[in-house]
């Protein structure tokens, strides 16, 4: 009895993995997506930022921004890229 229910478990772990490999990366390319989106929406409001709140902080921020969002899409697009190939 013992062996059928830790077959069960392992199961039913592999298929939370299987659900989970597709979710995670599909999430990731999503925001980066969309914070890419927004970012280029925006584009146009970074000097006037830049006046307000100073040249230094806004670039580097936008710089931040940029590097955090195209890192999220490039895992999400290379996870879900790497499962096509499988």
């Amino acid at each position: 009895m013992t062996n059928a229910s830790s077959t069960d478990t392992v199961a039913a772990a592999g298929n939370e993995r299987d659900s989970n490999s597709v979710v995670k990366p599909a999430a990731a390319l999503m925001t980066g997506v969309v914070l890419l989106v927004v970012a280029f929406a925006n584009l146009s409001r970074v000097p006037g930022w830049a006046d307000e709140h100073g040249a230094i902080w806004v670039y580097l921020v936008f710089f931040l921004y940029m590097s955090i969002a195209g890192r999220l899409f490039w895992i999400g697009a290379d996870d879900l890229a790497k499962q096509l190939r499988r």
